[in-house]
């Protein structure tokens, strides 16, 4: 028995149709095509002798379709969608994608500590690409196409194989710019100060480690993410309790200073949280340079240019 898909018109005749259908001109066709016109026309008169009836009819300078062209027209052209998808999954299953990392990271630890490490990173993948993923918050479970993710907080990331890497101390800094123009700030006078807040926890602890009464002064200001109050303090818009591996670069060049020697254990640690044993195997030496880097960045403190204001 003959197939029925053997008495169809040629994939060069349905397609030269469906592009002077959809443009309504046959020389637009052509330009589009990249033949003549009269190799369109050829192939149109073709299907209409095929069909036995016409597909377009002259409406001025416009080639519009007949009903049954409309017809057509509309099952050619979800036809050729369907072979242009069919294509496309082929090809893609017979080249192989690059190998890239999907990793997901906390906002505050991307902006203030990672991306001036991207490019040795990108080096060390050798080869492998790198899409990476900003999160605000991944206490919840990080989307399907994330491997590895970063992680400030207890380490529980659901779907993922956790290993802690670091705990930090907190304490608070400003710009010099900013103690300029308070020269005034004391200890006992933190009270006074215009405060950057994140999460009152750590304040509280901090508070209470120095003997100070927990009071926060009217013009503090509160921020949904502790990236932002890095970047207030850089501003010189307050004091901010700043995680120590956020700002040790900042405390190294001197663009930001920390005010006194007291600090406390973070409230959290980081941990590195893999998809799989078989995902954190496959970036070993990457992922260690991160756990190593971070782990290395917790034990020794940073140079700043200028000693804590005590």
């Amino acid at each position: 028995m003959t197939p029925p898909y053997r008495s169809l018109p040629s994939l060069q005749a349905l397609r030269c149709f469906e592009a002077a259908g959809r443009l309504g001109s046959f020389s637009l066709a052509a330009e589009e095509m990249c033949i003549t016109h009269s190799a369109i026309s050829h192939q149109i008169r073709g299907l209409e002798e095929a069909i036995g009836q016409p597909l377009f009819l002259r409406q001025g300078n416009r080639m519009a379709l007949t009903e049954i062209g409309r017809t057509l027209a509309a099952e050619t052209r979800r036809a050729l969608d369907y072979l242009s998808h069919a294509y496309a999954v082929a090809h893609e299953t017979a080249v192989p994608r690059p190998a890239v990392l999907n990793l997901a990271v906390q906002i505050g630890l991307m902006e203030h500590w990672l991306m001036p490490r991207l490019s040795e990173l990108t080096r060390r993948l050798d080869g492998v690409g790198l899409r990476i993923r900003s999160l605000a918050d991944l206490s919840e479970a990080c989307p399907d196409d994330v491997e590895v993710a970063l992680v400030y907080g207890t380490g529980d990331v659901p779907g993922m194989i956790s290993e802690k890497i670091a705990e930090e101390e907190v304490f608070p800094v400003c710009s010099p710019g900013f103690l300029a123009r308070h020269p005034s700030i004391r200890l006992e006078r933190m009270h006074e100060a215009p405060l950057l807040l994140h999460s009152r926890v750590t304040w509280n602890l901090w508070l209470e480690r120095a003997g100070l009464p927990i009071v926060y002064p009217r013009q503090s200001i509160m921020l949904d993410d502790v990236a932002l109050t890095v970047r207030g303090a850089l501003a010189g818009q307050g004091i901010a309790m700043a995680r120590s591996l956020l700002v040790r670069d900042y405390l190294a060049d001197g663009t930001l200073v920390r005010l006194f020697e007291l600090s406390v254990p973070g409230i959290f640690s980081y941990h590195l949280a893999c998809r799989s044993r078989e995902i954190r195997e496959r970036y070993r030496e990457p992922l260690d340079w991160i756990c190593e880097t971070i782990r290395m960045a917790s034990r020794t403190p940073a140079d700043p240019s200028s000693e804590a204001i005590s």
